[in-house]
């Protein structure tokens, strides 16, 4: 018995270690200088037809055609490139807007939803405080408004349901610097690792795990319930799921109190056990990575203002 068991276990670490999927670059394509603007944050379209990017300080929406390779603006609204979301069909952009009252403070938020091809713009909803858009895995738009969360069946006819109503559908954000989950018309307040600020809460594609990070102690993969499966450490900043969810792309940052000396990309097998270094360049600090919906590229922005694509190979 004791020897069936032995080889059992060999076989199955041999098959685990051929099985893991590795990840490298194949190339990286600049695809904004900073003689046509300063832009960040970029995110590629579900089509891939374009990248969409913001301004400094997330003020408006801007695309790179990657058939014309012209630079076109979307919107020049404040805070549109904020946390910006696909419709699942890449046919439309949501994004949250800031308004402001003549002394220059915010007074409330405006959730738009803008079609791509016609720019048509329609107003969802107007309230004081309005969280990031999110695509639910069902098709559906979910987003907060004043802490309670609100999920939209996509299309010309937009209809609202309340927590209560929302059953089955799963969302995750921050309130009060606490992880929060929006599940099967409840709310639950969650500190996995303690009291602390927690930030970059995602969950896993398939919805069964969550991906976040506290300020101080670190990044974490919990379950639903807030237990603690694997702890990916301190250096992970700004952590994004893979669409297939067996990576997690980050960046690994420094700074001297005042800026940023030093920025590189990283991705992380989701069982912790791979790790990638993804550029290393001594002019550059690469910033905020962005998975393509199909999972072979990764969009970041440069310190200086600069889009790039990363296309990746899996072997």
């Amino acid at each position: 018995m004791k020897k069936i068991g032995y080889s059992f276990f060999i076989i199955m670490l041999l098959s685990s270690i051929l099985s893991a999927q590795k990840l490298s670059v194949i190339e990286t394509v600049k695809i904004t200088d900073k003689a046509q603007g300063e832009f960040y944050y970029p995110k590629l379209s579900p089509d891939g037809a374009r990248v969409f990017f913001t301004s400094a300080g997330y003020k408006g929406l801007w695309y790179y055609d990657m058939q014309t390779k012209k630079i076109v603006s979307f919107s020049e609204e404040p805070g549109a490139g904020y946390e910006f979301a696909f419709s699942n069909d890449g046919k439309s952009v949501y994004y949250r807007v800031n308004n402001f009252d003549k002394y220059g403070l915010r007074t409330s938020q405006t959730m738009v939803k803008k079609d791509i091809a016609t720019n048509q713009r329609q107003v969802l909803e107007t309230a004081h405080e309005l969280s990031s858009p999110r695509m639910l895995l069902s098709d559906k738009l979910a987003y907060t408004s004043n802490n309670k969360i609100v999920i939209k069946a996509t299309g010309t006819a937009l209809k609202k349901s309340t927590t209560q109503q929302a059953s089955g559908e799963a969302m995750v954000c921050i309130e009060d610097e606490a992880l929060v989950l929006y599940s099967n018309g409840s709310k639950k307040s969650m500190t996995p690792l303690g009291e602390g600020s927690y930030i970059w809460p995602s969950l896993s594609p398939d919805g069964t795990k969550i991906l976040c990070t506290e300020v101080r102690k670190g990044t974490f993969i919990s379950d639903l319930n807030g237990n603690v499966l694997i702890n990916l450490g301190r250096e992970l900043a700004s952590p994004q799921w893979s669409p297939d969810g067996k990576w997690i792309v980050y960046m690994v940052e420094r700074d001297n109190g005042v800026t940023y000396t030093a920025s590189d990309l990283y991705a992380v097998s989701s069982d912790g056990q791979q790790k990638i270094q993804l550029t290393a360049t001594n002019d550059d600090c690469e910033m905020y990575p962005e998975w393509s919906s199909d999972g072979k590229s990764i969009l970041y922005h440069s310190d200086k203002g600069s889009i790039y694509l990363m296309k990746l190979k899996y072997e």
